[in-house]
């Protein structure tokens, strides 16, 4: 509903008529029958129901292709007491007749919400006056003057558009409430056209050129200062279009990646001994600094938290594995519809973030214990969160 409050206040501040309209440019519940008068002689046209709000259920009017792109012209209005599902609420009556004078028809809604549930015939809900799906002539045709050939722009974007048409469509997302004001914008370059709500058309037809993703990229690697090797060589090496880092010192020479759910690496042991990988006391660091402990190949979902044995590497072997916070994994109950259930399982949450929240996010780390003989050398991989766009050629270069 806040929401909705929003669209109401910046459509009554954008368009100002003789008479009360709502956010949908329909009728505005009034106070009386005398406040309902000023409506009778304004013009408007019928309109399918899309919102959770609007409904032509027992309004007395049954909406249907043929109404569409015809005038019609309010003749009466009445408003009557009544009860409903045994409360008081007031009927009101709208009567009205086409341009041509050859159609005539009625609808009723009510002033106040009136829902009943019925075990055997589901939910009974009255039509709301304030969500009429009827949009008036006038005020509709004003903000379309207003507003179609207006040029859209994004500093990121190179495009333009231009709006070309608006009309009354659907709403963004399932549950919205009414039908929202939409609009057809054009590509300058290119010629193309979408559709949009009005509220969103300062994104929606940005959103391709803007489409990107959040990416990990090693940036140093931290290991203790009595190694023998304070850095080793860091290199990046890209493989069908993931971006794997390859480091490597006198102990330990590894290539490791970062994906949304984990860290995937191939680790060979370059010493001259054994190594171990102590799985017990490795740790990663999320955006938000929360330690968590990490989970690998072979290791059940529901034991992510029990002990975890060492994996020992041989000299000159290699191991192919994967570490996982376990803090980002989950059990999902789903949701059942009769007897059966759906969606639920195992399932890992992203380490990274989902919404855009600047170029650098931030940084997020893996740490290693590598025990050769009998020390314990923890080594910390730092991976700078960044974001990268999947059409830069759209973008203006100096904005990137």
């Amino acid at each position: 509903m806040k929401k909705l409050l929003t669209i109401i206040l910046l459509l009554n501040c954008i368009v100002g008529f003789a008479f009360d309209t709502n956010g949908n440019f329909g009728i505005k519940q009034q106070g009386s029958l005398e406040a309902y008068q000023q409506y009778v002689g304004k013009t408007f046209f019928f309109r399918e129901a899309y919102g959770n709000l609007e409904t032509w259920k027992k309004s007395g009017f049954s909406y249907n292709e043929s109404y569409a792109g015809k005038v019609f012209s309010i003749s009466k209005i009445a408003v009557k007491d009544v009860v409903l599902n045994d409360k008081p609420n007031k009927e009101v009556t709208v009567s009205a007749v086409s341009s041509d004078g050859k159609t005539k028809v009625k609808f009723k809604g009510y002033e106040e919400v009136s829902v009943k549930y019925s075990l055997w015939s589901g939910i009974k809900r009255f039509p709301l006056i304030g969500y009429m799906p009827i949009v008036f002539t006038e005020p509709f045709d004003e903000f379309k003057k207003q507003h179609i050939g207006e040029l859209v722009s994004n500093d990121m974007v190179k495009d333009q558009y231009e709006i070309t048409d608006c009309f009354m469509g659907k709403g963004v997302g399932t549950d919205y409430p009414t039908s929202e004001v939409n609009v057809t914008v054009k590509n300058k370059r290119t010629g193309e056209s979408l559709s949009c709500v009005y509220s969103k058309v300062n994104i929606a037809p940005f959103a391709d050129a803007l489409k990107g993703s959040y990416k990990t990229a090693l940036v140093r690697v931290e290991k203790p200062e009595n190694s023998s090797d304070r850095y080793g060589e860091t290199k990046t090496i890209t493989d069908a279009g993931v971006d794997k880092y390859s480091y490597n010192d006198n102990v330990i020479d590894i290539l490791i990646y970062g994906t949304k759910e984990q860290f995937n690496f191939v680790l060979k042991n370059v010493s001259q001994h054994s190594l171990k990988l102590i799985w017990n006391e490795a740790a990663f660091v999320g955006l938000d600094g929360t330690s968590s402990k990490v989970m690998h190949v072979g290791i059940k979902y529901s034991e992510r938290e029990s002990d975890q044995p060492a994996t020992t590497i041989i000299k000159g072997a290699k191991i192919d594995d994967c570490a996982t916070p376990t803090s980002n994994v989950y059990y999902d109950e789903g949701y059942k519809i009769g007897y059966t259930t759906y969606g639920n399982g195992w399932k890992t949450r992203s380490m990274l973030p989902k919404e855009y929240k600047g170029k650098e996010a931030g940084e997020v780390r893996l740490m290693l214990p590598i025990q050769i003989k009998d020390v314990v050398n923890e080594y910390t991989f730092v991976f700078k969160v960044y974001y990268t766009y999947d059409h830069p050629e759209l973008l203006n270069a100096e904005k990137l």
